[in-house]
């Protein structure tokens, strides 16, 4: 039969085992901690990246309705000056093409981060050229020339050119818009795996800096 002072003394050698286990437990939730913050470093990082991206495409959506705008409102502001003569119309085409050459500018200069896209784009750039080209010859007409204007407009290789413009710039904004999805896609399983990952990772530091504290405040085995 066993005697109560072997038992304790049993008892005694296990406290003695936990409480000197108790610093190495700190240290890993210690070490457990700063991983987690390391973490959220690395993917505060990404997120960031991803909110750059997102911000880029909506610059670009941006940049595209100002185009889509400025070449339907120069096509309107050719036909109003031809039918009614009424000056103000070529001071409207002037306003027009500053805000459209700043539109082209600008979005030339976000697409360049996309040379996947760089030979339909140029298409789209040599397309809208075209078009200011013909509807700015169609201005210089003069006023009263309604059915030349007209004649111009429906002909063939005008109607072509206005297509393939606006065909181009939806094509540029589908793209963009699915890049947009995929950017916020990524942005949110980021944020839940970050979450969780550092979630998990803060509760394990916790149970153990808990569990190296109470080891550590175990009472060591009496000698005798």
């Amino acid at each position: 039969m066993v005697s109560l002072k072997a038992v304790q003394d049993r008892a005694a050698t296990k406290r003695g085992h936990l409480r000197d286990m108790g610093l190495p437990i700190l240290l890993a939730a210690v070490v457990l901690l700063v991983s987690a913050t390391l973490l959220l470093g690395a993917n505060i990082a990404a997120l960031r990246g991803s909110v750059e991206r997102i911000d880029h495409s909506q610059q670009v959506l941006n940049q595209i309705a100002d185009l889509e705008a400025g070449i339907l409102g120069e096509e309107m502001v050719v036909r109003g000056y031809a039918l009614t003569g009424d000056g103000s119309f070529l001071w409207m085409q002037k306003s027009g093409e500053r805000r459209r050459n700043s539109a082209r500018k600008a979005l030339i200069r976000l697409m360049a981060t996309e040379p996947q896209r760089a030979e339909p784009f140029q298409q789209v750039i040599r397309n809208i050229a075209q078009h200011e080209q013909i509807f700015g010859k169609l201005s210089g007409i003069g006023p009263d020339r309604a059915q030349i204007v007209a004649r111009a407009i429906v002909n063939p290789d005008v109607r072509s050119n206005m297509r393939r413009t606006r065909d181009g710039l939806a094509a540029l904004r589908s793209d963009e818009l699915r890049d947009l999805a995929g950017h916020q896609r990524a942005i949110t399983n980021q944020l839940s795996r970050a979450f969780l990952l550092a979630m998990g990772i803060i509760i394990t530091a916790f149970l153990l800096s808990g569990i190296g504290v109470w080891a550590v405040q175990l009472k060591p085995p009496q000698t005798h």
